[in-house]
This record gives C-alpha cells, sequence and structure tokens, in this order.
C-alpha cells in the first residue's frame, strides 16, 4: 500500500485461500495476494506495526510477519526513509544513504534522532485507521508495535522512551535485539509504561549485553517485562531466515524463528488480545536464558 507517501506491506485475516507468493526471487510466502481483509469471527483484529533494522526494508522479517498475520492480526511494515539494503518495491534508481548518528555514541541521541520513523509509523496507524476496507477490521483499542535493531529503538521510543514520541494507542512493545543504549544513557526506561517483550541472542554482542544485567534494559522495565535469550543467535536472527527460501521451510527447519514467533506472537496475544499463553510462563529448552516481571497481584 502507500500511505501518505510511504510504501508499506500490509498483512491481515481474509477468507480468500493463501497460495504461494515470491515476495522477492530468494523468498516466497503464502498469501492470498490483495484479496479483501475480513475480520475473525466476526471480531475486529489488533494492528501490529513493525519497524525493519537499519537499511533493512518492510520484508526484511517475512517469517514473523506473515505467521503473526496468520494468527489474527492487520501487520504494517513501512520502508523507512533508512531502507537500502531491501525495499518493498525496488527503486528505480538507489539513493545515497544519509549520514548517520553514531551508535558508540549514544548520549549524542535525543528525540530527534531518527525523529522520521516515529513520524512513518504515525502515519501508517492514521492511514490504515482511516482507510475504508481496514477501518472495519482494525480494533482500534489495541495495536501494537514490533521492531528490530534501529526498530527497536523506534518502537521503545515510541511507548515512553522519548516521552516527546510517546503514542497512548499503543498497547504492547515487542523489541526484537532492540538499540536502547540511548535510553539507558537518558535513564528514560522508566517511562515506559506498556507490556514489553525484549528478544536477544547469545552471540548478538552488540545488543543483548546492554539488555542483561542488573543495570540492563530488562531490569529497569516496569512490569509487565519478558526477557528471551535464544541459543547461537546474532543479530541478524530476526531478519528471513539464512538459507531458508519459504516461510514454510524456514518455520520448519530454524528452531530460533519457531521460538521468535512463538513467544513474541504469544506475547502480543496476552496484551491485545487477552488470551492466557502458558508459553510466557516457561523457558522452552531451546532458550539460553528467559526471564519475566509482572506487577505484583
Amino acid at each position: 500500500m502507500h500511505i501518505a507517501g510511504r510504501t508499506v506491506a500490509v498483512w491481515y485475516p481474509t477468507a480468500s485461500r493463501e497460495r504461494e507468493h515470491a515476495y522477492t526471487p530468494a523468498f516466497s510466502g503464502n498469501v492470498a495476494l490483495d484479496s479483501a481483509p475480513s475480520t475473525v469471527c466476526g471480531k475486529k483484529v489488533p494492528l501490529v506495526v513493525f519497524s525493519h533494522g537499519d537499511f533493512g526494508c518492510g520484508l526484511q522479517s517475512i517469517a514473523f510477519t506473515e505467521e503473526l498475520a496468520r494468527h489474527g492480526y492487520v501487520v504494517a511494515a513501512p520502508d523507512h526513509a533508512d531502507a537500502s539494503i531491501c525495499h518493498i518495491i525496488p527503486p528505480v534508481t538507489r539513493a545515497k544513504p544519509a549520514r548517520q548518528p553514531s551508535v558508540f555514541k549514544p548520549e549524542t541521541w535525543n528525540d530527534k534522532t531518527f525523529s522520521d520513523r516515529r513520524a512513518d509509523i504515525e502515519a501508517v496507524i492514521d492511514g490504515l485507521i482511516a482507510n475504508s476496507e481496514f477501518a472495519r477490521v482494525i480494533d482500534r483499542d489495541r495495536m501494537g508495535l514490533a521492531g528490530h535493531s534501529l526498530g527497536g529503538y523506534t518502537v521503545v521510543g515510541m511507548a515512553g522512551g522519548w516521552p516527546s514520541w510517546t503514542d497512548s494507542r499503543i498497547r504492547a512493545v515487542l523489541a526484537l535485539s532492540p538499540y536502547v543504549m540511548p535510553f539507558q544513557v537518558q535513564k528514560t526506561l522508566r517511562n515506559v509504561h506498556v507490556p514489553l517483550m525484549y528478544q536477544g541472542g547469545t552471540l548478538d554482542v552488540g545488543i543483548t549485553p546492554f539488555l542483561t544485567g542488573p543495570k540492563g534494559a530488562y531490569a529497569e522495565a516496569n512490569p509487565p517485562v519478558y526477557f528471551m535469550e535464544l541459543r547461537r543467535a546474532g543479530h541478524l536472527a530476526w531478519v528471513n531466515c539464512g538459507k531458508a527460501r519459504t516461510t514454510t521451510t524456514c518455520l520448519a527447519n530454524e528452531a530460533n524463528m519457531r521460538l521468535i514467533d512463538d513467544y513474541g506472537i504469544a506475547f502480543l496475544n496476552r496484551y491485545l488480545k487477552g488470551t492466557d499463553e502458558p508459553r510466557l510462563e516457561r523457558k522452552a529448552a531451546g532458550l539460553a536464558d528467559y526471564a519475566a516481571k509482572r506487577p505484583n497481584p
């Protein structure tokens, strides 16, 4: 879709039959392309907006975004201005990437840093709930965000990491290997008051160490907050599935991607659908670490 000048990939429930669809020459999924969106059992469904990593694109994590829609969500993933390694629709000419702030100097970041990403997500939310087809499908009271890497920075910022970015419509945030050091330096993570899940990996050495430990982002977060750590997973574990060429083979063969989906979707189900999710009460055998902090009864 094109929403307020942005190109957005949108997955959603439909009554039509799904078929194999080549997103790119290298990766295919199963969707009912361009079919009409529908409610699920007559009920409106939650909306989750996904924010990609730096230089990534809205199609970078199809094994998550497509599967989330299959579980009864509208999922929207815009291409941000920094998209360059991939695109939802390949450009005729590739723009030269703009100069970026250093991730090694988080103290220089503030609420102006990548504020265009926040604007993209706000535009996508506003555009979808105003769209005649999606307005009858999306439950405005059940909206969440998910993001990987710089996308994790973006969605945590919108949950309160940058108070000026806060969107009170957001009910849950799934942060996949998120860059949160600017919020730690500025001591703003205590401003996040929505359910939050962090995901990291044992080989994700640039991010996960800042999520764990007594001074990590998990320890600083208000409950309810969750943390899961994948075994033998680097920073790109959340990006399309290595050598797998379809969502089906990805989820069948990649244990880490199944865990990303299982725990991520269970978290969103609990806080956007209100369902009981036993998965969130225990550590799966494939995880290196798992923790949950809930409010006192």
